[in-house]
């Protein structure tokens, strides 16, 4: 957090010495409402009266000029310290690993980079002032008020303290409490977001009523835990006032003595009960402070805890050997996170360049799991995965990385152009012919060519206004367009019918002659004409094979490719 804050010193510092003039120019209006009582109202010296008045209106002139400059300067760097303090959470999210990412969840995540940044900036915004402002008023103020009557100061050293201990208990009190609300806010997040994504699952099983009593419980709950914290929080407001108002009737009971006997004038009476105003003000603005800080604290935590989580420096070798490619597991066993027992166990293989690894088997078998290895979204547990002979967790991630080609499962495209997606991965934009290559060999050239702006069309959020088939060819094109050493398909050609289906993979084949090519799949179709063929079972290879050796040596295989393809196509086949 430190680092956010460092750029901003230099306007902090002019922020408090504008700060202290302000201060210093409030506290010597009393001193001129004094002489204006003594010399000037009680002596009936009306020249000396508008002389001093003339010099007050000046006086507070500057002195309001002052908090307006201090004020813009204020609202300035805590706005920019709560953007940059975003940018820097984006990117430190965007670095941290999936068991990171999934320590956090995308909902808390979502809430930390918007709802407790804004909860920081606006305590910033609101308190950078008064952090400044309210203990050199109260020791400034204070000094004065004795200079002016030590007797009538004992009344502020008693009343001063005992508040300032009050709302320091209430506010230590809340903060429990305000950290629960930060948690909550996480669940109605979540709660939200499956709800909002699930909306068809939810109605088209007519289970609206039930997921709003779900919903209704955790909402109670935040109800019953606000309440709680305002009780604490309303009653900060009548203790000052109670405090305050008996403070300044022992100061009139007190002074009216004095008075009688001389031995204090009445400007100095006035100048006191100014004195007493401002060091109450002050300490008035030290409890708002404490009102803010709970709800501040708990989003200042929950930042922290995001950013203190370390993320991996990019280490190892910045190349990858020159040469044939090959990819290989070696004796590879994984096991999520948590989980009871690896979901991948002694996997051994590996593909050269220009041939074509399939991995078919049930789901849950591991298959997608392969490829995030690869990929690096997770390490291996045991074993080792090299590329050109170079284990990969010694290749830097972004080198590593920008040599696959990776289409996920789920098609995930964002809301930018055709021609922004597909250069999602490059540093130089694809030119429109190259694009318009890529989207032939993908097989989408015809229905984006049918759009209004073809290249220029834009997608909505993930992909909403493409159908399921549109999505997977576009991802296909973005994976294509980085010319990788590997691709990887993640069952990417599941929403394709069989006639363009069989045509990707037919212009495919002259891209991967100097690429490696794995395929993940469901469909025995798409993996025929693969070189080797894994068939995987609770994490294991069962078998291995072509499409012709499996359909003899391996019955699982058989009756996958007989369920699909019919028997009479298996035996012709």
């Amino acid at each position: 957090m430190k680092k956010y804050i460092t750029p901003y010193i230099p306007q902090i510092c002019i922020i408090i010495l504008l700060i202290f003039a302000s201060i210093f120019a409030d506290l010597y209006l009393p001193q001129f409402m004094s002489r204006i009582v003594d010399e000037g109202v009680l002596t009936g010296n009306i020249p000396l009266i508008y002389e001093l008045g003339i010099q007050m209106i000046g006086l507070s002139l500057v002195s309001v000029l002052l908090t307006v400059i201090s004020g813009h300067f204020s609202a300035k760097v805590s706005m920019s310290f709560s953007r940059d303090l975003r940018n820097g959470l984006f990117s430190h999210v965007l670095g941290l690993s999936f068991e990171q990412f999934e320590k956090f969840g995308a909902p808390s995540i979502l809430t930390r980079t918007t709802d407790d940044v804004t909860q920081v900036e606006r305590m910033a915004i609101v308190a950078l002032r008064p952090l400044v402002r309210a203990p050199i008023m109260f020791i400034a103020a204070t000094t004065m008020a004795i200079r002016t009557n030590s007797r009538l100061s004992l009344i502020i050293l008693l009343s001063a303290p005992l508040l300032l201990l009050i709302v320091t208990y209430i506010a230590r009190s809340s903060i429990p409490w305000f950290h629960k609300i930060r948690k909550l806010t996480d669940h109605i997040n979540l709660l939200f977001r499956e709800r909002l994504t699930g909306i068809r699952v939810i109605r088209a099983f007519h289970r609206e009523e039930s997921e709003e009593v779900r919903f209704g419980e955790t909402n109670k709950d935040m109800l019953e835990t606000s309440i709680k914290v305002n009780y604490l929080l309303v009653s900060m407001l009548p203790v000052f006032n109670l405090i305050f108002n008996l403070s300044m009737i022992a100061v009139l009971w007190l002074a009216a003595g004095q008075i009688d006997a001389g031995s204090m004038a009445v400007g100095d009476l006035m100048a006191y009960i100014q004195y007493i105003t401002q060091i109450m003000f002050a300490v008035m603005m030290f409890s708002m402070l404490f009102a803010m800080y709970p709800t501040a604290q708990a989003s200042y935590s929950r930042i922290v805890e995001v950013l203190r989580e370390p993320v991996a420096p990019p280490h190892g070798m910045t190349e990858i050997p020159e040469g044939p490619v090959e990819l290989t597991f070696d004796h590879v066993t994984f096991q999520y996170p948590g989980a009871e027992r690896p979901v991948l166990y002694d996997l051994s293989f590996t593909v050269k360049e220009g041939e074509k690894l399939a991995i078919i088997g049930g789901t849950g078998s591991g298959k997608s799991t392969i490829l995030k290895l690869i990929n690096r979204f997770y390490d291996v547990t045991e074993g080792e995965i090299r590329l050109n002979g170079i284990p990969i967790q010694k290749i830097a991630l972004e080198t590593l990385r920008d040599k696959l080609g990776y289409v996920p499962q789920k098609s995930l495209l964002f809301s930018r152009t055709v021609k922004s997606n597909l250069n999602l991965g490059l540093e130089e934009d694809l030119s429109d012919d190259k694009v318009w290559k890529l989207l032939s060999i993908a097989q989408a050239n015809d229905f984006i060519s049918g759009m209004e702006k073809n290249l220029e069309h834009m997608i909505a959020q993930g992909g909403k206004n493409l159908s399921g088939g549109q999505k997977q060819r576009l991802s296909i094109a973005r994976a294509l367009a980085k010319n990788p050493l590997v691709y990887m398909f993640d069952d990417s050609f599941s929403a394709l019918d069989y006639k363009t289906d069989r045509k990707l993979r037919q212009e495919l084949e002259p891209l991967s002659e100097e690429s490696a090519t794995i395929v993940v799949a469901q469909r025995v179709m798409t993996v025929t004409d693969a070189d080797e063929i894994l068939v995987l079972e609770d994490g294991e290879i069962l078998s291995r094979g072509t499409h012709e050796e499996l359909l003899k040596s391996s019955d699982i295989y058989r009756e996958i490719a007989i369920s699909q393809l019919g028997e009479k196509e298996v035996q012709n086949g």
